[in-house]
């Protein structure tokens, strides 16, 4: 379904799902990528580097550091620049050439490359791993988490530390905000994204189902996007029984991924979980 063009060149075209929808869809996506950065908590990234250093100095690891959901690789950046050789992964090609476009931008290296955190196979171990941004919600299933966490154990060397970074929905259900504009923003570049959130949970399953929808308009052509998937909902002592029987024991909670962000289980806005490789 295409919308109505006005007689001015001006005109704004709009496109839905149609026959178009493979093009359009990967049109938004790599709008939305090269975004993604600016279109989140701009302070995130100085808060989880700030986070992450004091971790690696209370917790003395070596300097090899694998991120299993990288992104952008924004979040890992700062760490390759203080001398850790990190690797990272994702699924998102998208994702993936925004993160070697800031590597280049910011003169460094490190291996990125397009791989699933339930079938990594690197044939090396890690002084840490990352898992951040809500990625290990994504796995809906029991047998994904068990997969994932079971790929994790086998990638971190004994000792070594394990951070998970989830969406705390305990507080999300005692405080609803299910439905909102999620994001208003417009980039110097004058590309225009608004993003509105339409969710639910279904407590009784364990399931947060999160959809959004998308518009994004550059120049004189918007694409709306919809999105929808399953979240799985962890409370904190399921999650940590899953981590002992993977093999991980857990050893501190936060709220955030920043300094001093005590967890609270009806207000923490995440569940971050520092687990060590036995």
């Amino acid at each position: 379904m295409k919308g109505r063009r006005r007689s001015s060149d001006s005109s704004l075209r709009v496109r839905f799902s149609g026959s178009e929808r493979g093009r359009a869809h990967a049109r938004w996506y790599r709008i939305i990528a090269e975004h993604y950065d600016r279109l989140s908590d701009p302070r995130r990234v100085t808060r989880a580097h700030a986070f992450l250093r004091q971790l690696f100095h209370r917790h003395p690891i070596g300097r090899e550091v694998l991120d299993v959901a990288c992104g952008t690789f924004a979040i890992d950046l700062p760490l390759v620049k203080r001398g850790y050789q990190v690797v990272g992964r994702d699924r998102s090609e998208e994702m993936l050439r925004v993160a070697r476009r800031n590597l280049r931008t910011a003169g460094v290296t490190a291996d990125v490359d397009r791989a699933d955190m339930r079938s990594l196979r690197l044939g090396r171990r890690f002084d840490a791993l990352l898992c951040l941004g809500t990625a290990f919600n994504y796995l809906a299933s029991s047998a994904d988490a068990q997969k994932a966490l079971r790929t994790f154990r086998d990638h971190i060397r004994p000792g070594g530390l394990l951070v998970l970074d989830l969406t705390n929905f305990d507080a999300w259900i005692q405080h609803p905000n299910n439905v909102r504009a999620e994001v208003d923003y417009r980039s110097v570049d004058g590309t225009k994204i608004a993003i509105f959130a339409f969710n639910e949970q279904d407590v009784r399953k364990g399931i947060h189902h999160a959809r959004f929808l998308t518009v994004v308009q550059r120049q004189h052509r918007a694409d709306i996007g919809f999105d929808e998937a399953p979240l799985r909902i962890w409370k904190k002592e399921e999650l940590a029984r899953a981590l002992r029987a993977a093999g991980l024991r857990p050893l501190e909670w936060w709220g955030d991924l920043r300094l001093g962000a005590k967890y609270e289980r009806s207000q923490s806005p995440r569940i971050v979980s520092v687990s060590i490789s036995r």
